[in-house]
């Protein structure tokens, strides 16, 4: 795990690995405020951490694993509100059924009880807009942060191009949510998986008009008459060692049915 600062910005980044798959998630500090939570898989390292820093409100930006994993401990240990999406409450009080595999790279959450996020949270020195981004998750949030101008986008970036999306993903959501983004004031962008992103806007832009191209393509295909499975092939022909790790939930499909849907 690598601690790093940016500016008031705190950054704890955790690689983790199955095999010659390699995963990373950060969770970030700031005035106070903890975003996220990072997995239970790196309870050893990050207990010690949460144990230094003085937080006073915890903000998950949606409930999978790898963002959740220790909500439960600080929930129990540090006594501090946890905040999520309204859509996200009910993930987060009950055991995850999860695959194999994210079990084996993020390991199992435990439930907990997390408070609804207002549209509105403020911090001793910030105020934060709370902006409902679904696509990856239905109760996924991006926190814009008024003062400093900066967007914490959770998992809505990742990457500029993706090749796969996962089974509960959606394209078209996606591209509501980052379009959504780009009308606040923002130029740096911190992302959950790909870090501290200095020129975020243009980031958000080119992955936005990369999905925009997606979409009009694997429409106009169909429209000449392609199934859903040939417009994958031609688009998407090569094959990653996650579609099979993750049994294709995780797989090119997904972007060209969620389009078609």
């Amino acid at each position: 795990m690598k601690i790093t600062s940016y500016e008031d910005l705190k950054q704890a980044e955790m690689v983790l690995s199955f095999g010659k798959q390699r995963m990373t998630v950060s969770i970030f500090m700031i005035d106070g405020l903890l975003i996220d939570t990072g997995p239970a898989k790196m309870k050893a390292k990050l207990i010690p951490l949460f144990e230094q820093w003085d937080m006073t409100k915890v903000i998950l930006t949606h409930h999978h694993e790898d963002h959740t994993g220790l909500a439960y401990w600080l929930q129990e240990n540090k006594k501090v509100p946890i905040y999520i999406h309204e859509l996200g409450i009910k993930d987060c009080e009950k055991h995850m059924k999860l695959p194999f595999y994210r079990k084996v790279f993020w390991g199992e959450r435990e439930p907990f009880q997390p408070i609804e996020l207002n549209d509105m949270i403020t911090t001793e020195n910030y105020n934060w807009n709370v902006i409902h981004t679904p696509g990856h998750a239905h109760d996924h949030v991006a926190l814009f942060n008024q003062e400093k101008g900066w967007m914490f986008g959770g998992d809505l970036y990742i990457q500029p191009t993706p090749k796969s999306l996962f089974a509960f993903e959606s394209v078209p959501e996606i591209i509501m949510s980052l379009r959504k983004v780009l009308t606040y004031d923002f130029e740096t962008y911190i992302c959950s998986h790909a870090g501290i992103k200095v020129f975020g806007r243009q980031a958000i832009e080119k992955k936005l008009d990369y999905l925009e191209s997606i979409r009009q393509e694997v429409q106009s295909l169909y429209n000449q008459g392609m199934t859903s499975h040939a417009i994958r092939k031609k688009l998407f022909p090569k094959s990653h060692p996650m579609h099979y790790l993750s049994f294709f939930e995780n797989s090119p499909k997904h972007i060209v049915n969620s389009i078609l849907e």
